[in-house]
């Protein structure tokens, strides 16, 4: 599920409240980005779980779209460095 780098308010995340799955299902947010760092991330990671818990993180749509190896190499450490966060 996509999020857009910009939003870490409550407002965004709140529906994920009333989102019923089954026991099987599992749910990755989009929330990691490179603009923003590791700090956004996190705070994107906070905002979500105040209304979710048990996700898992992933880009907001890919790393194959990253215009450079070295972006594509921020996006993999900020988002290895967020998971460490909460794990």
């Amino acid at each position: 599920m996509p999020v857009p780098k910009n939003r870490d308010d409550a407002a965004y995340f709140a529906p994920l409240q009333r989102l019923k799955l089954s026991p099987e299902t599992e749910i990755y947010l989009g929330l990691v980005h490179a603009e923003g760092g590791v700090e956004g991330t996190v705070r994107r990671m906070k905002a979500a779980r105040a209304f979710l818990n048990g996700f898992g993180i992933a880009t907001e749509c890919g790393i194959g779209r990253a215009p450079t190896p070295d972006m594509a190499r921020d996006i993999m450490r900020v988002h290895a460095q967020a998971a460490n966060t909460f794990s």
